[in-house]
């Protein structure tokens, strides 16, 4: 994949849901309904099979780099949210997204790392709970990771 300047919020999205697909586990890939996807860049409008996880992104700014310069530092934030039938699933999904996210900043040579995509400085910013109430609620975690990528 390539990220683009003129796509670059989407293709960041897509990104991360292409790594999250490939390297995160289906606790469900078996028994998943067809047409049904584990993980997916919008919460879907049809009925689905917990656990999912959902990819969103922001643009939180940019700034020139440089006096008189095209170059632009864009930061963005990357919005990765797990939705799980109970905490154990929640937090084991958790910890494949994270131990994996970390792990693929390096090196530049491989195919397919955040640093090899031109986004940089890759870090996890907050992790928090928001479950539904009582027992049957649905467990969600929403992950935010922020980065960088310099335009030309």
């Amino acid at each position: 994949m390539v990220i683009n300047t003129s796509s670059l919020l989407s293709d960041c999205i897509l990104a991360m849901r292409d790594f999250l697909v490939t390297n995160i586990s289906d606790p469900l890939s078996t028994a998943r309904p067809t047409g049904e996807r584990f993980v997916m860049t919008s919460y879907p409008r049809r009925i689905v099979s917990y656990p999912i996880i959902t990819v969103l992104g922001s643009v939180l700014g940019d700034k020139q780099l440089g006096q008189q310069s095209e170059i632009r530092r864009v930061d963005i934030e990357l919005q990765v949210r797990i939705w799980a039938r109970n905490e154990k699933e929640k937090n084991t999904i958790y910890d494949e997204v994270y131990n994996d996210v970390k792990a693929n900043q390096f090196p530049f040579s491989t195919t397919g790392t955040w640093d090899n995509l031109g986004l940089q400085d890759f870090s996890l910013k907050s992790a928090v709970d928001l479950d539904e109430e009582g027992e049957e609620g649905c467990k969600s975690k929403i992950i935010k990771y922020g980065l960088f990528f310099i335009t030309t």
